[in-house]
């Protein structure tokens, strides 16, 4: 199945007051790459992950238990089942992402009713005995939230049992996922991957996803300017460091529409007195998923970005290689070719890339209001006067 994810478009970038808002807590130096960071986010529309999910589950072969993974309230171990062997769902903490997945699979329950079984009781596994128990979720980062879902599963000696003799085989399925979760889970899961073991545990895990990332490959989804954008995670300050790459310093850049992931830089997504966060409460803001969308009802016209002005200015000092304008202007090079299309478009720059008269009228307008330090001519004494005068050095 081809996905197609979205971005924001370097015009919206530009005009939205709300990104723009965010991008003054930065310093000036860093606001471009700031930019840019914004510009690398890839969003995942909710009827894509819908479809995506409901393919995926389809194309699976045998009869399935089905869990939506959810977040325990607390630090304290949970158990999933209660007393009688049912479901303890009232342990556990509702968010978008869950609610969705559970949504999407409750649809597909009508499609297949006799392939799927909806969180079923100790009992029920029991009596259907699935192929495999299958745990949905849009994404995984460190796996702890996978992992203490599994772990609570674990937790009734019944089920456990059932694990350690071959029962039961767990098939995770998230639209997105870090690849050195798959390791970090099932090491800590109980039970050994002895090559001894009959049923060793990685034999009884198994994971479905769209996208597999690598937390250490930063430049894959990043871009060719990655330490830029490390180093402006990490010197944001007003962010907690355990949160400045994401949680558990995964660094991913997918964001859903019906969730905002804690595994993004923390600075997209946390809130306090001193940091107004672009996607507060990791929720994808209403203004953001128009923008997404190609709305430009709530973009403001009155100011030409920056970084156009850098670019056109570039230009007319007679830097016109495209790698070395990313270089100045501090943009990748998919997004250099953006400004000069729409340079080009705005009667800036010829088919030639070269300056029209109205681009260069706007590099001089824009150089008139560059601060230039004045020379204190107060402290200047003309060398004539000092004819025949020794140099007087300072004393030690």
């Amino acid at each position: 199945m081809t996905v197609t994810l979205k971005s924001f478009s370097l015009t919206a970038v530009q005009n939205s007051h709300e990104i723009q808002d965010w991008l003054k807590q930065f310093p000036v130096p860093q606001r471009s790459t700031a930019v840019d960071l914004v510009l690398k986010l890839k969003f995942v529309p909710g009827d894509v992950y819908s479809d995506w999910l409901k393919k995926t589950l389809l194309n699976l072969d045998g009869r399935f238990a089905v869990y939506a993974v959810r977040k325990f309230v607390g630090d304290d171990p949970h158990i999933l089942w209660d007393a009688k062997g049912e479901c303890a769902r009232h342990v556990i903490r509702s968010s978008g992402s869950e609610d969705l997945v559970r949504s999407v699979f409750r649809s597909l329950l009508r499609l297949e009713p006799r392939r799927f079984f909806d969180h079923p009781s100790l009992k029920q596994l029991r009596e259907s005995r699935p192929d495999e128990i299958v745990l949905l979720d849009d994404s995984i980062g460190s796996g702890k939230r996978t992992l203490d879902y599994i772990n609570a599963m674990l937790g009734n000696p019944t089920f456990l049992s059932w694990w350690s003799y071959g029962r039961i085989k767990f098939h995770v399925i998230s639209f997105l996922r870090n690849d050195d979760s798959r390791q970090s889970i099932i090491r800590k899961m109980p039970g050994s991957d002895h090559a001894t073991r009959r049923y060793p545990k990685s034999s009884k895990v198994s994971f479905s996803s769209y996208k597999v990332y690598r937390a250490t490959s930063l430049r894959e989804h990043w871009g060719s300017r990655f330490e830029s954008i490390l180093d402006l995670c990490e010197s944001t300050t007003e962010v907690p460091k355990s949160r400045r790459l994401g949680f558990g310093d995964t660094m991913s850049n997918v964001i859903f529409y019906h969730s905002v992931p804690n595994n993004i830089p923390g600075l997209l997504w946390f809130n306090s007195q001193k940091w107004q966060a672009l996607f507060p409460s990791r929720v994808l803001p209403s203004w953001a998923q128009r923008l997404l969308e190609g709305s430009t009802s709530n973009l403001r016209q009155d100011a030409l970005s920056k970084e156009m002005i850098t670019l056109l200015s570039q230009i007319k000092r007679g830097v016109r290689v495209k790698s070395s304008l990313s270089r100045e202007v501090g943009l990748d090079l998919p997004i250099i070719a953006e400004l000069l299309t729409s340079a080009q478009e705005s009667g800036f720059l010829t088919q030639a890339f070269r300056l029209t008269k109205r681009g260069d009228q706007l590099v001089k307008e824009s150089s008139r209001h560059v601060r230039v330090q004045i020379f204190d001519r107060s402290l200047y004494i003309p060398k004539k006067w000092s004819v025949d005068q020794e140099d007087v050095q300072p004393l030690d």
